[in-house]
This record gives structure tokens, sequence and C-alpha cells, in this order.
């Protein structure tokens, strides 16, 4: 049985129309011990629409549900803030403003362009593109401590088309490793996000390699999340995770609640 998944999208996410009545439901059919409400808070990208959930909305309809729900499953008041380097004042004052259990810090846009339109890869080659995105990584988690985890550390594979599937992680070790020791330093984790799986990638984001080095290097926190943004999607691939955490010697996963950090045994 797994304990919790970290990362789900609801009807208050502009890129979900699922239900939360039908999240609830999925994950307590399967099981799950907790279940974290993520919804998207996006802005300031150019030519991309935001995905701001109204907090005003979103906030208490999330708390009535932990507590209607609570002796059957722990509901996580959560955010996947939308990290961009100008962002960070404004973020805080955003993030503490609300009763959040935990927020994730995605790096969706860089310089206010979606990582995902074809005018970010625009006359680069893959390796300039990923050292990009690497680059604003860090320097997003240099200027903004309001988070639990960084979520999906090297999904930019998932964009660009073919030509900029392959990230030789070799070239950007250096970088890796040094997000990795800030995220550490600053007593903060990393999310294994299982979506790689749905967007034909066929694994988890990041690489095993990075999860192995983080733990190498003293990391501790981590979250598993689906990115689901349908019901059916709920701790999909899990399994997988779950075995790769067993083969490297993880015993724990990380609970939070209101952004205090708790550790469950895996097994």
């Amino acid at each position: 049985m797994f304990i919790s998944d970290y990362h789900v999208h609801s009807e208050f996410s502009g890129d979900s129309i699922e239900k939360l009545e039908n999240i609830i439901n999925r994950a307590k059919e399967i099981g799950l011990k907790e279940l974290a409400i993520t919804d998207h808070y996006d802005f300031d990208m150019k030519n991309t629409p935001d995905f701001m959930v109204n907090l005003e909305k979103y906030v208490p309809k999330i708390l009535d549900l932990k507590e209607i729900h609570k002796k059957e499953i722990d509901i996580k008041l959560g955010l996947e803030f939308g990290m961009q380097k100008h962002l960070g004042e404004l973020g805080k004052k955003i993030i503490n403003k609300y009763p959040f259990d935990y927020v994730l810090s995605s790096v969706h846009s860089i310089e206010t362009i979606d990582v995902s339109l074809p005018e970010f890869f625009k006359n680069k080659s893959p390796e300039e593109a990923h050292e990009k995105y690497f680059q604003a990584v860090l320097d997003c988690i240099n200027a903004y401590d309001d988070f639990s985890v960084c979520s999906h550390l090297d999904f930019i594979t998932r964009y660009g088309g073919e030509k900029f599937k392959n990230l030789d992680y070799k070239k950007h070790w250096d970088i890796i490793e040094t997000i990795l020791n800030r995220i550490i330093e600053k007593n903060k984790g990393i999310e294994i996000n299982t979506s790689g799986f749905r967007y034909g990638e066929n694994r988890f984001y990041p690489c095993e390699d990075i999860v192995k080095r983080y733990f190498q290097l003293g990391g501790e926190i981590i979250t598993i999340g689906s990115d689901a943004h349908k019901a059916k999607d709920i701790a999909m691939n899990f399994k997988e995770v779950y075995d790769f955490l067993e083969s490297i010697n993880v015993k724990y996963i990380s609970s939070f609640d209101r952004r205090e950090v708790s550790f469950k045994k895996i097994k």
C-alpha cells in the first residue's frame, strides 16, 4: 500500500477539470493515507495564460474537505508555485498569507517564457536549452525560501521535441550537484514525480542518478507525486518509485503539516 500522493491537481487548476470529490474518492479507494492537492499558481508568462488558482475560494474549500474526511484520509492544503527568479518576494507574500501544509516550487517559465513552448528552444542547442533551465532552477532556489520541495527537477526533457529528449547529464552534472547541495543547505527537499511515464519518457523526474546523488550528499526530504490532473492517474507508477527507493536503501518518505516536515516509514 502506498502512503501518499503529494502532487495532485483539481478543478481549481487552470489545466484540470477533475472534481475534488472524484479525487478524494479515488485516493481513499486505493488506500492512500495522505493526499496533497497542489493546484497551480503560475503567472507572468509571455504568450501563455496565467494558471492562478483563486486562493480565496480554494483555501477554504480544501480546509473544509480536510475536516470532513479527516477520519479516512489526511488531506493537505498544497500549492504548486510557478517560480521565476523575479517573483521571489511576491511568492513569499502569497504563500505566507495562507496556512499551506505543502508548497511545490516548480520552474515552468524562464524570463517569462513558458518552457513548454517552441520559443524557449528556438536557436538553442539541447545543451544550451538544458543548461539554461538548470541555471534558472538554481537562481530560483537562491532567490526563494518559501517552499517545501523542488518539483520534477529534470522534466525539461518533456519539451522541445525529439532533438531535446536526451539530456546529457554529464555535461550538466556540476550545476545539478550545486542545485542539490543548495536544496540540502536550505533544509528543503525534492519530489519524485511519476508523470514522465504518462508523457512517454518511461521514467520519473528527476532521473535515478539525481535521486541517488541527493541521498549521497545527505539529503533526506523526499515526496512522491503523480502530478495527476485526472483522478485515475493518482499514485500512477508509484510501485516503480517504491521499488527504486528500496533498492538504494531509502526507508522514509516525507510528510508535511503547516510546512513542517516529518518522516513516514515506507515499510
